[in-house]
C-alpha cells in the first residue's frame, strides 16, 4: 500500500513526540517536500516505510532507555532520509542524534550533530525547530563549561521561541538558563527563571516537564544550603517523574535526594537513594549521571569518615567525567579528592589534586561577564582555600600566598589590564597571577608594607610583606570568637559609621549622629568594637608593621573583611590606626600593580577628565516600605573633602544642587578619575527594586525629563571607564 507524503510525515510527528529528549521535550514537526521526477513512488513509498519503521524502533529503544541501540537505529534512518532528499526530517534526526551523544556525555560529537542540525533548519526557515537545537547546543556547552556561549544560545533560543508561541520551548530554555546560573552560583537569578519555568508547566500540565523543574528548584535550594526545603522539591520531583516513566529524570533526583539527605546527616537514607541512583544510571548508559552520583557516594562516605572508600568512588567518577570531557564535573571531584586527602594528612598529594582543580576552574573563565567571573569564583572559592591549607601544612607560606593571590579580584584585575593596551585579546592572555618575586616587586615599587589576608575555614591567615622583600606570616584563630566573622565585621562598620565622620564640619559632632539617624551607640561602646577588632586583626601582626606614621600600609582584605574600616580600628590606648600609618586598602596585590600602571596611563590625560563631586543637596529615601521618604543628612565635611581633592587635581568641584543625576552621569563616560564624597547606601532601598545591593545618592534633577517625577532618586551605574575613589 502507497504512503502519501502527509501521512508519512504525520506518522514520524506522532513518533517524535515520543522520544526521549533531554533538552526539548517538544516534538519536532516535519514539513512535506517536493518529490523529484528521478525517483519513482515506488521507491519514495519504500523508503519512507523504512524510515517510519526504523524511527519507531529507535524510539522504542531510547524511551527504554537503550541508548546506543538507539543510536545505531537513528542512524540508519539518517541514512535513509538523505537518500530521498528530505531535509527537514534528516535535520530533525540529527538532533535526535545529538541528543542520545548528549545523554551519553559526548559532548563533541553532540554539539556536532546538533549544528548540522540547526544549519537544515535555518536554511529551511525552520523556526520552531532553531529554537529547540538552539536550546540544545546551549545544553552543550554548559557541560562543557562554557557557561558565557551557553547564555547566549539560550537567550537566542528563548526570543525565537517566545516569537513563535512555543510555550513548552519557552520553558524548557528558562529552565536551562536558570541551570547555567546555578553553575555560576547566581541563585537568586537562577530561582526566578525556574519558578517562570514551572508556571508555563503548569499551566500546559506538562508532567515531564514540572518534575525536571521542581527538580531543578530543588537543587538550587540545595546549593544554598536549604536541604529540608531542597528534599521537599525533590520529592515532589520524583513521584512525577516515576509517574511519567522518565528513567532518567528518575536517576537525577534519586541523586540529589541521596546528597540532600548526606546534608542533613541521615547517611543510610543518603546511600540507599544513591545507589538507587547509580543503579538506573548505570542501566541507561547516562555516563555523565553516572558519574555525579558516584562523587557523591564519595562524599557520603567521606562524612561519615570512611576517607579510603571515599577516594575510591571519587576516582572513579573523575576518570567518567575525564571521558565525557565535563570539565565543571573534573574540577569538582578533583577538589572533593584533594580535600579528603588534606583530611588524612597526605598534603602533598592534597596539595597537587587541588592544584589541578584550580587550573580547570580557571579555564572555565575566559569568554565570561565580569558578573560572571565573579559569582562562579565565589561558588568555587573552596579549592584556594584548600590549596592554603595544603601548602601551609608543609611550612610552604610563601606558595600559599601565591595561591591566596591567585584566588582573589581576577574580574577586577582583567577589567583593568584590558584598559592598559589596545589589543584586549592579548592582555587578558598576558595576565597571570603574579609569582613571590613579582609580589616583592610591587611591594617595593608601592613603598608600602602590604598586610594581605586571607579567610580559610576557622582561621585567618595573613602576610605582611615589607617594601625590603621581607615576608612574614601569621595565623589567627577565628573558632573561639563570641560571634561570625561577619558579625564583626559588620559591628565594627557600625561603630565607626556612628563615631566622628566626614558628614561633621567640625570636630565637636555628636558621636552618635549618623549619616541615616541610626539609633545613639555610645562612646564607649562605640571604642570597645573598634578596639576588639583591632585585637583580632591588627594585634597579631602589629609587631611587624612599619614604625614611622609616614609610612604606607596597605591592607587586602577578603570577604566579610572588606567591611572592616581599617583606618578607625583602636589600639589598647586609644589611637587609630591612621594616626599610626598611613592607610590604604586594595582588592588584591596584582590590582595595586595594575592600578600603578593605570595612573602612568593618566598623567597623559588632560585634567578635565577628572570629576569630584561633593555633598550633594541630599535626596530622600524610604527605609520601610510603609513609612513616608526622609532626606538623608547632608555632608559638610564630604564637601570640604571633595573641594580640597578638586584643588589637588586642578578642577572645581560640583557640589551641592549642582551635583544631580543628569549632570553627574552626563560627565561620567569622559571622567578617568571620579571621586565621590556622598552617601553610598545599602540597605535602604529595599522600595526602589534595586537588583544592585548599593546606591550613591546625587541631588534630585530640577526639571524631570519628558514630564516624569525624578525628584529624590538614587542613581546607581557601574562604571565602566573611570578610576573611582
Amino acid at each position: 500500500m502507497a504512503i502519501d507524503c502527509q501521512t508519512f510525515y504525520t506518522r514520524l510527528l506522532l513518533l517524535a513526540t515520543a522520544t526521549l529528549l533531554w533538552s526539548s521535550p517538544s516534538p519536532v514537526l516535519f514539513f512535506c517536500p517536493q518529490i523529484t521526477l528521478a525517483q519513482t513512488p515506488t521507491v519514495l513509498d519504500t523508503k519512507k516505510s523504512q524510515a517510519e519503521q526504523l524511527y519507531q524502533s529507535a524510539t522504542e529503544q531510547l524511551n527504554k532507555g537503550q541508548l546506543r541501540a538507539a543510536l545505531k537505529t537513528f542512524e540508519q534512518v539518517l541514512a535513509t532520509l538523505r537518500q530521498i532528499n528530505e531535509p527537514q526530517a534528516e535535520a530533525a534526526t540529527l538532533s535526535q542524534i545529538g541528543s542520545i551523544y548528549y545523554n551519553l556525555g559526548a559532548f563533541q560529537k553532540a554539539l556536532n550533530y546538533y549544528q548540522q542540525a540547526l544549519k537544515i533548519f535555518q536554511q529551511q526557515k525552520a523556526r520552531k525547530e532553531q529554537g529547540t537545537t538552539l536550546t540544545n547546543i546551549a545544553a552543550v556547552y554548559r557541560n562543557l563549561g562554557q557557561y558565557q556561549k551557553a547564555l547566549e544560545f539560550n537567550q537566542q533560543a528563548l526570543t525565537i521561541r517566545r516569537e513563535v508561541k512555543d510555550a513548552v520551548g519557552e520553558a524548557t530554555t528558562l529552565n536551562n538558563m536558570a541551570a547555567v546560573y546555578d553553575n555560576l552560583g547566581q541563585y537568586q537569578k537562577s530561582l526566578e527563571l525556574y519558578k517562570e519555568a514551572l508556571a508555563i508547566f503548569e499551566k500546559l500540565k506538562d508532567d515531564r516537564g514540572k518534575g525536571t523543574t521542581l527538580n531543578n528548584i530543588g537543587l538550587n535550594y540545595d546549593n544554598q544550603g536549604a536541604y529540608p526545603e531542597a528534599l521537599s522539591y525533590y520529592k515532589q520531583a520524583l513521584e512525577i517523574l516515576k509517574t511519567a516513566g522518565d528513567r532518567m529524570g528518575v536517576g537525577r533526583t534519586l541523586t540529589n535526594i541521596g546528597f540532600a539527605y548526606s546534608n542533613l546527616t541521615e547517611y543510610q537514607k543518603a546511600l540507599g537513594a544513591l545507589e538507587q541512583a547509580l543503579a538506573i544510571r548505570r542501566q541507561i548508559g547516562d555516563r555523565p549521571g553516572e558519574a555525579v552520583t558516584l562523587d557523591r557516594i564519595g562524599t557520603v562516605h567521606r562524612q561519615q569518615n570512611f576517607d579510603r572508600k571515599a577516594l575510591q568512588f571519587y576516582e572513579q567518577a573523575l576518570a567518567i567525567f575525564k571521558e565525557v570531557k565535563n570539565s565543571p564535573g573534573v574540577g569538582y571531584t578533583l577538589s572533593n579528592i584533594g580535600a579528603t586527602l588534606l583530611k588524612v594528612g597526605d598534603f602533598k598529594a592534597a596539595a597537587e589534586q587541588l592544584m589541578a582543580a584550580v587550573e580547570v576552574w580557571e579555564s572555565l573563565r575566559p569568554g565570561l561577564t565580569d558578573e560572571n567571573k565573579v559569582s562562579l569564583f565565589e561558588k568555587q572559592a573552596e579549592t584556594y582555600g584548600l590549596l592554603q591549607q595544603a601548602s601551609i601544612a608543609q611550612n610552604k607560606t610563601e606558595a600559599a600566598l601565591e595561591i591566596a593571590e591567585r584566588g582573589r579580584a581576577r574580574a577586577f584585575a582583567e577589567l583593568l589590564a584590558s584598559r592598559l593596551g589596545s589589543d584586549k585579546s592579548q592582555q587578558l592572555v598576558a595576565l597571570k597571577p603574579p609569582n613571590l618575586e613579582q609580589i616583592k616587586r610591587i611591594a617595593a615599587e608601592q613603598k608600602a608594607t602590604i598586610i594581605e589576608y586571607s579567610i580559610v575555614a576557622e582561621k585567618i591567615y595573613v602576610w605582611a610583606i615589607a617594601p625590603s622583600g621581607d615576608i612574614a606570616f601569621r595565623q589567627i584563630e577565628t573558632r573561639n570568637l563570641d560571634i561570625s566573622l561577619a558579625d564583626v565585621a559588620r559591628n565594627t562598620l557600625v561603630a565607626a559609621a556612628t563615631g566622628r565622620n566626614r558628614g561633621s564640619a567640625s570636630d565637636d559632632r555628636p558621636a552618635a549622629e549618623s549619616a541615616n539617624n541610626s539609633p545613639v551607640v555610645s562612646t564607649r561602646k562605640i571604642n570597645r568594637r573598634l578596639h576588639q577588632t583591632y585585637k583580632l586583626l591588627i594585634e597579631p601582626i602589629a609587631d611587624i608593621l612599619p614604625k614611622n606614621p609616614g609610612d604606607r600600609v596597605i591592607f587586602i582584605p577578603q570577604g566579610v573583611l572588606f567591611l572592616i574600616p581599617f583606618v578607625a580600628l583602636q589600639d589598647a590606648g586609644g589611637s587609630y590606626i591612621i594616626e599610626k600609618h598611613t592607610v590604604s586598602i586594595a582588592p588584591s596585590i596584582q590590582v595595586l600593580d595594575l592600578t600603578r600602571q593605570h595612573r602612568q596611563r593618566l598623567r597623559s590625560h588632560p585634567r578635565s577628565q577628572v570629576l569630584v563631586v561633593g555633598n550633594p543637596t541630599m535626596p530622600s529615601i524610604r527605609s520601610i516600605a510603609d513609612e513616608a521618604p526622609t532626606p538623608l543628612s547632608p555632608l559638610p565635611g564630604a564637601e570640604k573633602e571633595a573641594i580640597a581633592i578638586a584643588s589637588i587635581l586642578g578642577t572645581r568641584a560640583i557640589v551641592g544642587k549642582d551635583a544631580t543625576e543628569r549632570a553627574i552621569t552626563h560627565k561620567m563616560p569622559q571622567a578617568r578619575i571620579i571621586h565621590l564624597a556622598t552617601h553610598g547606601l545599602l540597605n535602604e532601598l529595599l522600595d526602589r527594586g534595586f537588583e544592585v545591593p548599593g546606591a550613591i545618592a546625587l541631588a534630585p534633577d530640577r526639571t524631570p525629563p519628558a514630564g516624569r517625577a525624578r525628584g529624590h532618586r538614587l542613581y546607581i551605574k557601574g562604571m565602566q571607564q573611570a578610576t573611582v575613589c
